[in-house]
């Protein structure tokens, strides 16, 4: 629906296998490569991601930019930009910090430090990559922990308490590995339209039994390229998980709020195809690999055969969750 010579150009994606003879061409802001042994070109444009592809005809994600990619560094982060977009990510090994609350807060002032100053200024989305999540109790389990960490560096950053307008963000649990936390993302030069789920609490405003600072981000985002990111999303309504450990209901649940999603994005009149096709992108990460052909066929059933699929092995967020689905979408 974008029209208009001040139009963004839209970045283009899509999973295909590599080849490390053959170079990425000028035009790829980057390439999310999963698992250990998926094969890339040494490219710095190339960024491994240790979650293990369980189904999907490849697990390379390519994105393509309006132009030739100009790479850089700042600090701890490693970018790409195209004039339009702009693509970085960082890897923490949390001992030099102290923590992975500590070392979520240092990478986030990082990132937000970074932007405050750029003409990319509007993080649209963002990936988290958290090592054994789920460990520890209470307030002392990990994904609680990174939540205070990044919530510390949104409330410094913005000089107040942190409101509505994150990103849309995914955070999973890479299953083994030493302790670190790899942060990749993209950013803008306009603002977004952030997009909340109305079968679902706002995750900013969650109640404070999941711990002492509610998850910072947005339930999906529409770019000004108009493209809709839909964040992590799992089985739960309200803020409550439902259907703990069954995972068949809980794909129907993660579907249901997908869906929720795409009807927000078509009311917003900035999408207007309701249903996913051959260049929407959907990953789902699955707790337990014996589960990706359920999640599969189910949603080949639901979306098509022509919807490129990518199932990864990770670990979600709260343990009674099985399975994760975030996409992106272009009409």
């Amino acid at each position: 629906m974008t029209t208009g010579p001040l139009a963004t150009p839209p970045l283009r994606a899509r999973y295909q296998a590599l080849d490390p003879a053959d170079p990425l061409d000028d035009d790829v802001l980057t390439a999310v490569v999963f698992g250990a042994q998926t094969p890339c070109p040494a490219d710095p444009r190339c960024l491994r991601i240790d979650l293990e592809p369980l189904a999907g005809t490849a697990h390379a994600e390519v994105w393509r930019g309006c132009g030739p990619a100009h790479l850089g560094t700042a600090g701890p982060i490693r970018h790409v930009d195209d004039g339009e977009h702009f693509a970085g990510w960082l890897s923490f090994e949390e001992q030099r910090f102290g923590g992975l609350l500590e070392a979520t807060e240092a990478a986030y002032l990082a990132i937000l430090g970074l932007h405050a100053d750029s003409p990319y200024r509007h993080v649209c989305r963002i990936w988290n990559f958290i090592d054994a999540i789920n460990v520890g109790d209470g307030d002392e389990e990990r994904y609680r922990q990174f939540c205070l960490g990044r919530a510390r560096a949104f409330a410094a950053s913005r000089g107040g308490p942190p409101g509505i307008g994150y990103p849309a963000a995914s955070a999973v649990g890479k299953q083994g590995g030493a302790r670190s936390l790899q942060v990749c993302w993209f950013a803008m030069r306009e603002p977004g339209l952030a997009i909340e789920n109305p079968r679902q609490t706002s995750a900013f405003h969650y109640p404070r039994r999941y711990g002492p600072a509610a998850p910072s981000f947005s339930r999906a985002m529409i770019t000004p390229d108009d493209t809709l990111y839909v964040s992590g999303t799992a089985s739960i309504l309200g803020h409550a998980s439902v259907h703990p450990h069954d995972a068949a209901a809980q794909l129907d649940e993660t579907v249901a709020n997908v869906e929720a999603l795409l009807h927000r994005a078509l009311a917003s009149q900035r999408v207007t195809a309701g249903r996913l096709g051959a260049d929407s992108l959907v990953k789902v990460y699955v707790r337990h690999a014996t589960d990706a052909a359920l999640v599969e066929h189910g949603l080949r059933q639901h979306f098509g055969a022509e919807v490129p699929l990518l199932i990864l092995a990770a670990d979600i967020c709260r343990t009674e969750l099985l399975l994760e689905i975030e996409l992106v979408h272009r009409d």
